[in-house]
């Protein structure tokens, strides 16, 4: 089979692939390296508490964008819509199995319709 880098992304970025199917169509593959999402994840979480300077705002998480397909696909959610599934992403970023998307310690919940 045959396939074909359509969009290529950078180190860390979404690239797609397109894949004969082998009976005259094809299927398009959204690929991404993780690696040096995590590598930075792992940077910031080292780096401070992940709160600004006037400490107003924090950093809590970073989802890589192959991974917010994958959970809205196969879990019918999207976690870039905080407003509309925020329960659902605070458990998935308090799962010891999700560490790895942390960017500061500290636990996260889902109150009065918000992050924090």
């Amino acid at each position: 089979m045959k396939t074909r880098l359509l969009l290529p992304g950078g180190p860390g970025e979404v690239s797609h692939v397109w894949e004969d199917d082998g009976a005259g169509g094809g299927l398009i593959h959204s690929v991404q390296d993780l690696g040096p999402v995590l590598e930075a994840n792992k940077a910031m979480a080292l780096a401070n508490d992940g709160y600004s300077p006037d400490r107003t705002l924090r950093r809590v998480a970073h989802i890589p964008a192959i991974l917010r397909q994958h959970w809205l696909e196969t879990e019918g959610w999207d976690a870039w819509r905080p407003d509309l599934y925020g329960d659902r992403l605070a458990r998935k970023l308090n799962d010891p199995d999700w560490r790895h998307l942390r960017t500061a310690e500290g636990r996260v919940a889902f109150v009065n319709g918000r992050v924090r």
